[in-house]
């Protein structure tokens, strides 16, 4: 038993090292869906979670700057701020919210938001099926060793709709 904490201690203390050494910036936009962009390199669609790395020299510091950020709406509409500070003594998780500018094309936007929300469902429906049939082959498997079965009675699939009010997207799910 002392052997596992002697290998574990070690490991922990650069697991806990290492948290210290980044932050995450979830960035989220007006209508949601825009690609989010820092200088050349993309994160995805908001809301995106993006782990930040603060660099050696700057972790002593207590305000660490983000570089441009820019969103982009499928419309081509886009919002760039020129840098983001980050208050290190705050917290480590920060958040950003960007907002579309009053430029034509919003309702393409909203139909870009409401289609990325109806993929992530699908997504999930896709996972819970997937879930499901381990479980069963699991299960197919235990018995072919004469031993007791699991089997699982949840019902993991989602129906879901999604409607388009003013400015936001409300989506229920059942």
């Amino acid at each position: 038993m002392r052997s596992i904490i002697k290998l574990l201690l070690p490991l922990i203390f650069i697991v806990s090292g290492c948290a210290a050494n980044q932050v995450t910036v979830t960035y989220y936009s007006d209508p949601p869906g825009a690609a989010i962009y820092e200088g050349q390199k993309a994160f995805g669609f908001t809301p995106v979670r993006v782990p930040v790395s603060i660099p050696p020299e700057m972790q002593k510091s207590r305000i660490i700057r983000i570089n441009e950020t820019k969103a982009v709406w499928a419309s081509g509409a886009y919002s760039t701020v020129p840098y983001i500070e980050l208050d290190l003594q705050q917290n480590s998780n920060f958040y950003f919210t960007f907002v579309r500018p009053n430029v034509p094309g919003r309702e393409a936007d909203l139909n870009f938001a409401l289609q990325l929300e109806r993929n992530r469902i699908l997504q999930q429906q896709a996972q819970a099926q997937s879930d499901q049939a381990a479980m069963q082959a699991y299960g197919i498997l235990l018995n072919s060793f004469n031993r007791p079965t699991y089997n699982p009675t949840y019902n993991r699939s989602l129906n879901c709709t999604s409607n388009v009010v003013g400015n936001y997207i409300y989506t229920n799910c059942w």
